[in-house]
């Protein structure tokens, strides 16, 4: 049996080089632009005081309105008691499509549920919907998560060893570790970390994907691990949250990146930052889950969803490793972020 045309277009999408995604989009949106003027979006997220969370929600907002839809964003620092609220204030205005970034899935199961009850699909995005609401919403556009966690872990195993240690300190600065992404992504790293266990982790902390806090955090960890060995290197959840952290490990007087036989540390959510500081050899390496293609597949799969086009539940954007063999090959898209 053939797919509509744009369910197809979606499947094609996630099997296309990031290098087709751009051109992709912008002929299939365009060219249904009209289809949809009738139908209303409501988009509840992260606010632009994130900078993946800036770029990802205009990727999407572009998207859906130049297929003609009708877009209202609401947005919070990432505040799950906010963000109930505000989904409970789309569910009333009855869109066709609620479109969630989760602060917190704990937090949001009840509000969830209330849009089911209410008649209002629920796109879930980036964070995989906790199992007690897969049945309340209509589908769900996330990342690789657990594959993003097995890069991070890769990148610092490949830099301890090529800086020639046969043990090693490891702390990780995590988003907000009440998602399902984050616990996702810790699991993967644990996974391969494993691999090695000459290389310890010693510290886990939550950082709600605040940069600032972020560099905090880093500081806080390495004066008290200073007296233990040290820490060797530092998995961050993003890469805007990777470059505080080497700024705090500058200013602690500690050297950073393999060549200076320093700090080894692997972003995530690539952005042109952490391209630029790969290239500088301050970070060892991140991964893609980028905002801007993120973004566009979310916008894709909502505008087929509103089309009544056949769309899977869950659509999981593929995630890639971004290091020296392959930083070239990402470099572009990730700076895109």
């Amino acid at each position: 049996m053939q797919m509509p045309k744009r369910a197809l277009g979606i499947s094609r999408l996630l099997q296309l080089g990031f290098a087709s995604v751009l051109a992709t989009m912008a002929v299939v949106g365009a060219a249904q632009a009209a289809d949809l003027s009738s139908k209303k979006v409501i988009l509840v997220t992260c606010g632009p005081a994130n900078p993946w969370c800036k770029v990802f929600n205009e990727r999407i907002v572009a998207g859906l309105e130049g297929a003609g839809v009708k877009v209202s964003v609401l947005e919070s620092d990432l505040d799950p008691v906010q963000e109930v609220q505000q989904i409970n204030q789309a569910i009333s205005q009855k869109p066709d499509l609620l479109m969630i970034e989760p602060a917190d899935d704990k937090s949001l199961i009840a509000s969830i549920k209330k849009a089911k009850a209410a008649g209002v699909p629920v796109l879930y995005m980036d964070s995989p919907a906790d199992a007690s609401i897969m049945d309340d919403i209509a589908l769900q556009v996330i990342a690789d998560n657990a594959a993003l966690g097995r890069f991070a872990a890769q990148n610092l195993i490949d830099g301890l060893r090529e800086r020639g240690l046969k043990s090693g300190n490891v702390i990780v600065i995590t988003g907000t570790a009440g998602s399902q992404m984050v616990q996702d992504r810790q699991k993967g790293f644990e996974e391969v970390m494993a691999t090695a266990p000459e290389y310890k982790i010693l510290d886990v902390q939550d950082s709600n994907w605040d940069p600032v806090q972020s560099g905090k955090i880093a500081q806080q960890l390495f004066a008290k691990y200073a007296s233990q060995g040290g820490v060797d290197a530092v998995r961050a959840d993003a890469d805007y949250m990777a470059i505080p952290i080497i700024e705090a490990a500058k200013q602690a007087g500690m050297k950073v990146g393999v060549k200076n036989d320093g700090l080894v540390v692997t972003g995530t959510n690539c952005t042109a930052e952490g391209i630029q500081a790969i290239r500088a050899g301050d970070m060892y390496g991140t991964a893609t889950e980028d905002a801007w293609t993120q973004g566009i597949v979310t916008a894709e799969t909502a505008i087929a969803f509103l089309k009544g086009e056949t769309v899977p539940k869950t659509v999981i954007v593929p995630e890639y490793r971004v290091h020296g063999p392959t930083l070239e090959k990402y470099a572009e898209l990730c700076s895109k972020s």
